[in-house]
């Protein structure tokens, strides 16, 4: 077993590179070079053919002879084998490669919900209470269910654990992402976040003021509605930037109405302007706004890195920006989303084992590969450059990234998210005036 885990250091440069492997660094067109009109029929993106037999199953079966360590992974269908197209196919050959390297350890991967009653979190509590043998040794779960885990007992520190080189290369974004109660208790696999686009052919410049977008006499396009009733990472993102707070000098969990208002009261302006309208109300994702932007009836939206990333190369005359902020010298916060690995085992022995899967999978090759399949940002700095290169596209990201904060996760914000999303819904609907609103969410939340 000791070998085994020794031949995983001089081997891990080999996982990824049957059919994934990419490119010394990528080179994206520069926003000034267009290539198709802001109005066309966006292509599906389609992603290069990758020729893979698949040798590893999604379950495993175990003898009483077989005497191997067999590491069970639990993970959701968009990172496992079963994924669609090249990511299934990248999991798939990088699990054949880590069964190469280490032939005394074999990964049975079982799949779970997401979220919800079900889902990985509630899986993983339920195991703990009623079954602890079924328990994984790695699991994949949504970063904004890190803190429960974790302070849930549920996941293991990484600290002291994981590969020097792979924690001191983290971005400081992915380094928040997988800390929990000042430990870092989970590696991100990849980053993505909501920023702005606009119509260069309505605008000369990009809007960087509430002010601007005030004054603009177009359309901006957000997914007002939100994600399961939580507020939307626009509204989150301007109450953050204008300098609110989600929790007290004690750690409770709080609302600020000043700041909460003044998001509203930019709402309400914005409506009497007729820059935005209660239809921004039906949309939860930028996906769902992005054809109202391409048939240029919209001068500004929000989207995804992933969206801007599968359709840059088929855009003209669009250009990226920052968040618009209330006043010169604020910082936009941008809000990021992204699944982490995390240890569950605490057996010693076991965590040799799984701790070489995770870094087999963090190698930098891996990281820059699975993020340049998911058009995703990726986590380690290493793999980062690899894919940015000089693109002023990815030294925009780098400079947002710097004040990106990952989605809440702490025990308190459901409330808080569902309460500032009413809030949201009461003002573009009409039923009630920014102050009224943002007092009745303050309210809601006091005890």
């Amino acid at each position: 077993m000791q070998l085994a885990i020794v031949l995983v250091v001089g081997v891990i440069v080999l996982i990824g590179i049957s059919g994934c492997q990419l490119p010394n660094s990528i080179t994206m067109n520069n926003q000034d070079t267009p290539t198709i009109p802001a109005t066309a029929t966006i292509r599906p993106y389609q992603t290069p053919t990758v020729a893979i037999t698949p040798t590893i199953a999604v379950t495993a079966t175990t003898t009483p002879e077989n005497s191997n360590t067999i590491l069970t992974v639990w993970t959701i269908e968009a990172i496992s084998p079963e994924a669609d197209g090249d990511a299934g196919d990248f999991i798939n050959n990088s699990l054949r490669n880590f069964r190469r390297a280490n032939p005394d350890i074999e990964v049975d991967m079982i799949l779970k919900k997401p979220g919800g009653k079900g889902g990985m979190l509630d899986f993983l509590r339920t195991s703990r209470q009623v079954a602890p043998t079924i328990l994984p040794d790695v699991a994949i779960l949504n970063a904004t269910d890190l803190n429960q885990a974790y302070s849930g007992g549920l996941i293991q520190s990484l600290d002291g654990k994981l590969d020097r080189s792979i924690v001191q290369d983290l971005i400081p974004a992915a380094r928040k992402m997988g800390t929990a109660n000042e430990q870092l208790v989970g590696v991100p696999l990849g980053l993505d976040l909501e920023h702005t686009v606009y119509n260069t052919r309505t605008f000369t410049a990009p809007l960087v003021l509430w002010t601007d977008v005030l004054s603009s006499n177009s359309r901006y396009l957000f997914p007002a509605k939100g994600v399961n009733g939580l507020v939307n990472d626009t509204t989150l993102s301007f109450y953050l930037s204008n300098g609110g707070k989600l929790l007290d000098d004690k750690g409770l969990p709080t609302i600020d109405e000043p700041a909460l208002r003044d998001v509203l009261n930019l709402y309400q302006q914005l409506l009497e302007n007729g820059v935005i309208n209660a239809t921004a109300l039906e949309a939860a994702t930028t996906e769902e706004l992005w054809p109202t932007y391409l048939e240029a009836k919209a001068g500004l939206t929000q989207i995804s890195v992933r969206q801007y990333l599968t359709d840059r190369e088929l855009l003209q005359s669009t250009s990226f920006a920052p968040l618009p902020v209330k006043k010169e010298g604020d910082i936009p916060v941008l809000i990021a989303h992204g699944w982490v690995m995390v240890l569950v085992t605490d057996d010693v022995e076991r965590q040799r084992a799984a701790l070489s899967l995770i870094e087999a999978f963090m190698s930098t090759s891996n990281n820059a590969t699975w993020n340049s399949i998911n058009k995703s940002i990726p986590t380690r700095d290493s793999a980062y450059q690899q894919l940015a290169g000089d693109d002023p596209y990815w030294v925009y990201l780098a400079e947002q990234l710097n004040s990106a904060q990952p989605q809440p996760g702490f025990v308190g914000y459901d409330q808080i998210g569902r309460i500032m999303q009413q809030a949201v819904q009461q003002v573009i609907s009409g039923e009630a005036t920014p102050e009224e609103a943002a007092a009745t969410a303050v309210d809601a939340l006091t005890p």
